[in-house]
């Protein structure tokens, strides 16, 4: 599980839709995402984190998380 994708539309208050949307998704696309199913490509976890970052100043994210076992949380 990427409990950090699920707190990030948590905090922004975006449904699955809304984010899949926003990041330009399909929303099976984003639920595989944040259930550890899939991992996107290196280029698409980029373009997902600058995305994510645009409209969150709450819990920014870093490409990165989407290919680390755990992300702690922190004030990045």
């Amino acid at each position: 599980m990427r409990h950090w994708l699920k707190e990030w539309r948590d905090i922004n208050g975006l449904t699955q839709k809304k984010a899949a949307e926003f990041l330009n998704i399909p929303e099976t696309t984003l639920a595989s995402y944040e259930q550890g199913h899939r991992t996107p490509s290196v280029g698409r976890a980029k373009k997902m984190a600058v995305r994510m970052n645009n409209i969150s100043t709450k819990k920014r994210v870093k490409w990165t998380y989407f290919f680390e076992e755990e992300v702690h949380n922190s004030s990045n």
